[in-house]
């Protein structure tokens, strides 16, 4: 149960847009993207239920490519600027050089210099964009030419109107490669640029044309209308800057600033961010909170689609837009605001009781200390607008119920376990404050102090998200204070946690998730430096604690490069990486088996060098017949008195 409870919602427009009359819905044509299966091993659906979709053609095994796409328009994320390539999104090699140093409001400081990191190659007009070679510039210049003036602008422009800087990016991204592909003013119902060529790898793929962008929904009638008067304001002074060939109107403008907002794919590319508006992938690969297929961003800004667990033919291939580690309303209200819907997919539909979303916010039973308090808080939504007018509806719902515990039936109101879910947050945040201060030491001891009061002391679950967070900040912080020990412990529990009981039929996340696979990478990469570390101790206790870590540093390993492979591809730089690891895990854990397995071994004794034979008796036994021989001179004679 979330314990935010403000409503984000404008109630004039969404009431005008609930009163507007419902029209027949008619099933969508996939004509335009039916050439996509003839390369990928899916088929194309549409219906009045689902819309359109994309169900696996064929069964198919966990690491299935299903779709790649490269990005109708796209922007390198603010944070990552000067690192991608603004035409192909590639890398983008920097230099340093001094300049005369700004303050806070962007002005020269008189007689102060700094040092400032740049891009090799960029827009030396409005230092707005950054290119991996001067070829790539040249390449750009027609879609660059359209963006310039008012790129040069925006940051002023959306500061003064409190929009969003790459809101305003996007737009001109879009404006630009509209102009450059040779479309018309009338925005609304152009197929501008053609149907999208489909190709099964990157290196052959081509940006999908503009005209895909226009079969998104923009979802505008669901935005506060203070938020689109403040983007009209902002985008009017920007259009002004656009050449008068290549500018569409203010409704146009603010119309794909919606459609980008609500459809946009965030992807990594080699580590940095990029948005990007993928028309395909958006219609085609619906969420869900229980995926079966992800996607993740490749060099170049392509966009790859990949099944994440084995698929049987006519299934549904799905991806998922929230963070599956959140507590089921919180996703819900998360999809709501950012993509307009809410979720009624099976993992969410499921009786809370009878689902793991009752543990991602679960709170103790204080009488038995062994169930979590259950409370089916979220009504389902029939009409997405009802719902936007007041969002806050959702907390109303609360008011005089109760909840149950799963195993002794004890009660307790469930306006309680807010308070107590908001204790934990205030309490949470405020350490993670310390954190992004850098106050590092304050923070690990606020953070101890947080899984102390509401997980040792059994107030919250041990699978509830918040106390997830903390070990995740405790993670970080523990290794910038270079306490590995520390690190590794808190770095187990995450990944024990992601994984689930095993009492439960469903884990929190997929097997081969993301999140979880990095989670198992850098578990086994802190254990490989570590018992490489401890080598030198040749203790009895030394030795078991490298053996532990080279233990769980190969476990961890596996896991992650097996989820690498099926998430990004076998021969992907994050598989690779994960491989390189692996092995050297498997030859650092077979080296040290041998050096101990060699010390247990006891030595062989050194031969002993026969005695002298004494000299033969008078009357001897003769040899025994089956020895064609005389015995050997070194063997010492038998006596009869011996028989």
């Amino acid at each position: 149960m979330a314990a935010t409870t403000e409503p984000t919602v404008d109630n004039t427009a969404t009431q005008t847009a609930a009163a507007k009359k419902k029209t027949k819905k008619v099933v969508a044509d996939n004509s335009k993207y039916q050439g996509v299966e003839k390369v990928m091993p899916i088929a194309l659906k549409s219906s009045h239920a689902k819309g359109r979709h994309a169900v696996a053609a064929r069964d198919l095994v966990a690491g299935t490519l299903v779709a790649v796409e490269k990005a109708a328009a796209g922007i390198v994320r603010n944070q990552s600027f000067i690192n991608l390539c603004h035409r192909c999104f590639g890398p983008v090699a920097t230099k340093t050089q001094s300049r005369t140093k700004l303050d806070a409001a962007g002005k020269e400081v008189a007689g102060q210099k700094e040092t400032v990191t740049v891009p090799s190659h960029s827009c030396g007009s409005c230092k707005m964009a950054a290119y991996c070679s001067e070829a790539c510039a040249k390449q750009h210049e027609p879609e660059h030419t359209v963006q310039c003036a008012a790129l040069a602008k925006c940051n002023p422009i959306a500061t003064a109107h409190s929009v969003q800087l790459e809101t305003l990016r996007a737009v001109l991204a879009l404006i630009g490669r509209r102009a450059v592909q040779g479309g018309k003013p009338e925005l609304v119902g152009q197929d501008v640029g053609g149907e999208p060529e489909f190709a099964g790898q990157a290196v052959e793929a081509k940006a999908t044309p503009f005209g895909c962008v226009l079969d998104l929904n923009s979802n505008r009638h669901y935005l506060k209308r203070s938020a689109i008067k403040q983007q009209q304001a902002a985008l009017k002074e920007v259009l002004e800057l656009v050449p008068e060939a290549a500018r569409v109107s203010l409704s146009e403008a603010v119309e794909l600033a919606c459609i980008f907002t609500t459809n946009q794919h965030q992807i990594a590319v080699g580590g940095s961010q990029m948005l990007g508006l993928y028309p395909f992938s958006a219609l085609y690969f619906a969420h869900s909170c229980n995926p079966n297929c992800v996607y993740v961003g490749e060099v170049g800004g392509a966009m790859y689609v990949r099944t994440i667990a084995d698929v049987s033919a006519d299934t549904e291939l799905t991806v998922t837009y929230a963070d599956l580690f959140q507590p089921r309303e919180q996703r819900r209200r998360d999809l709501l605001l950012s993509r307009h819907f809410w979720c009624k997919c099976r993992r969410c539909s499921q009786a809370l009781s009878q689902s793991v979303d009752r543990l991602m916010d679960g709170i103790q039973c204080t009488a038995c200390h062994r169930g979590v308090m259950i409370f089916e808080e979220t009504k389902e939504v029939q009409d997405i607008n009802e719902l936007m007018t007041d969002i806050s509806a959702l907390d109303q719902e609360i008011q005089g119920k109760f909840a149950e515990c799963e195993s002794c039936s004890a009660q307790i109101e469930v306006t309680h376990l807010v308070d107590v879910l908001k204790a934990a947050i205030t309490d949470y945040s405020s350490a993670h404050m310390l954190m992004q201060q850098g106050q590092l030491e304050r923070a690990r001891v606020q953070l101890e102090r947080f899984v102390g009061n509401y997980e040792e002391r059994r107030v919250l679950s041990p699978y509830n998200a918040y106390l997830i967070n903390a070990y995740i900040a405790l993670i970080r912080v523990c290794t910038q204070l270079n306490d590995v020990d520390r690190a590794i412990r808190y770095n187990t529990i995450v990944v024990e946690r992601m994984l689930g009981p095993d009492t439960e039929s469903m884990a929190p996340v997929p097997a081969h998730y993301p999140q979880l696979a990095e989670y198992q990478m850098s578990l086994g990469d802190m254990c490989l430096k570590q018992a490489k570390k401890k080598a030198g101790n040749r203790t009895p206790a030394g030795r078991s604690v490298s053996r532990r870590y080279l233990r769980e540093a190969k476990a961890s390993l596996e896991a992650a490069y097996k989820s690498r492979v099926i998430i990004h591809g076998e021969n992907s730089p994050r598989a690779v990486e994960a491989r390189r690891l692996l092995e050297s895990a498997k030859k650092e854990h077979d080296e040290f088996v041998k050096a101990t397995t060699d010390k247990k071994k006891p030595k062989k004794p050194e031969p002993v060098a026969a005695p002298a034979p004494a000299p033969a008796p008078a009357a001897a036994t003769p040899a025994p017949v089956a020895a064609p021989a005389p015995a050997p001179v070194a063997a010492p004679a038998v006596s009869t008195s011996s028989a």
